[in-house]
């Protein structure tokens, strides 16, 4: 994974909708999955959404562990397309777009994390985020999605900018 700022995450609609209805899909679990795409400046791109499965048992409603197999199998085929893994992304079953301490502890360096929040089984926003560089502990920073769907209750305006 290349260590390369991009100040936002890009989406093209049909592959932020996928996400979005894995997400929904997966209520009232937590859902998770992997995004395939290419690092570059100004943004980072998403070209593929790769459905996850959550391992976790007894709190799958507030608790997600990504099967590591989804991610290998994830990096090999972004591997054979020149792209790499680029994120991941996983709901929170009626809570907000937020990471949780829980899922900022166990993030990785230099990935996306996309927060999809659904809420009595209705999507409701969702929020990127990048572990700040330079921090001892570990804290999360927001980053724009561009692109995607914006309909009524799904976005609040300013988070998903129009797309060019």
């Amino acid at each position: 994974m290349r260590v390369a700022p991009a100040p936002q995450l890009r989406f093209t609609e049909a592959l932020f909708e996928r996400m979005a209805e894995l997400a929904a899909a997966a209520y009232p679990f937590e859902g998770c999955g992997v995004l395939v795409g290419g690092l570059g400046e100004p943004e980072a791109t998403v070209v593929k959404v790769v459905e996850g499965h959550n391992l976790v048992q007894d709190r799958r409603r507030d608790r997600y562990e990504l099967d590591p197999r989804d991610i290998i199998n994830a990096e090999r085929d972004a591997r054979e397309a020149d792209l790499e893994v680029i994120g991941f992304f996983h709901s929170h079953p009626d809570h907000p777009a937020r990471p949780s301490q829980f899922d900022t502890d166990r993030a990785w360096p230099c990935y996306y994390y996309v927060v999809i929040s659904v809420n009595a089984g209705q999507l409701g926003e969702a929020t990127a985020w990048r572990l700040a560089e330079g921090v001892e502990s570990s804290r999360f920073e927001e980053v724009p999605i561009q692109g995607g769907h914006r309909g009524r209750g799904y976005n609040p305006p300013g988070l998903v900018a129009e797309a060019s």
